[in-house]
């Protein structure tokens, strides 16, 4: 076992230390979203350039400060992930494809993200530009912020797959974790229709693409992270390595 300064390190140490700053950022990250005047309520996708242009005018300072306090902490979104990607090390899979998968579409549903708080930024730059310019760069954040689901969708899909697939009498996460999944997965698709139409539930101020699109990630969010805490409380089964992944040595003897 490594040692740190004389110390012995204990091993899932960084991964605790991870975990236990998620309800932080959490923190900072309703702190932005209710900073942002655009949210509460969420911004009309039928307001004029003009309205939009006194919009930017009147919260300039907020709308500034909200995305770039989103632009810093965004970030750490992706260590959260990450840690869901390392548990699946200890499914009983017999290849890594959907851990791949899951890494895959993790990294990039923060950059979608981190692009519309950009958007957002640029037409907060400049509020002497022409109000159409501004109302541009308005429908350039909302739709790339409300559209900007199939990644996390198939974050959902693949992690409840890999769910399914985990065939061991102790799964590192348990089954009701990949219906879990599967429901956010239903919930979040509404909302990449969100460009096709500026009213009605699916507009990006209305009750699916809005609301229901923003309360399954914070959902999701808060039962993954307590799905994470109770799969790394739990030690090893007698059917994994040394390394953590199950039946290496099967298929080692295999190959």
């Amino acid at each position: 076992m490594a040692e740190l300064d004389g110390e012995v390190a204990r091993p899932g140490s960084g991964e605790r230390v991870i975990l236990w700053s998620l309800p932080a950022v959490v923190v900072i990250w309703m702190a932005a979203f209710l900073l942002f005047p655009g949210f509460v309520p969420p911004m009309s996708p039928r307001a004029s350039a003009t309205e939009v242009a006194d919009f930017y005018d009147e919260n300039l300072s907020r709308v500034r400060y909200s995305m770039i306090l989103f632009n810093w902490f965004c970030v750490a979104f992706i260590p959260i992930l990450m840690l869901i990607a390392e548990r699946m090390r200890g499914m009983a899979h017999r290849t890594p494809v959907l851990r791949y998968c899951v890494i895959g579409v993790a990294g990039a549903a923060p950059i979608v993200f981190l692009t519309s708080t950009v958007f957002w930024l640029i037409a907060a730059f400049r509020p002497d530009r022409s109000p159409e310019l501004t109302l541009l760069y308005n429908d350039l954040a909302w739709i790339t912020f409300t559209c900007g689901v199939p990644f996390l969708v198939g974050l959902c899909a693949f992690l409840a797959l890999a769910i399914a697939y985990d065939a061991q009498e102790r799964p590192v996460f348990p089954r009701w974790v990949a219906w879990f999944n599967v429901v956010i997965a239903v919930a979040l698709v509404p909302a990449g229709f969100a460009g096709l139409t500026p009213s009605g539930p699916f507009a990006w101020d209305g009750l699916v693409s809005f609301w229901v699109r923003n309360s399954a990630i914070g959902l999701w969010i808060v039962v993954m992270a307590v799905a994470l805490r109770q799969a790394m409380d739990r030690e090893p089964g007698p059917d994994r390595g040394s390394s953590g992944d199950p039946a290496r040595t099967e298929i080692g003897a295999e190959a």
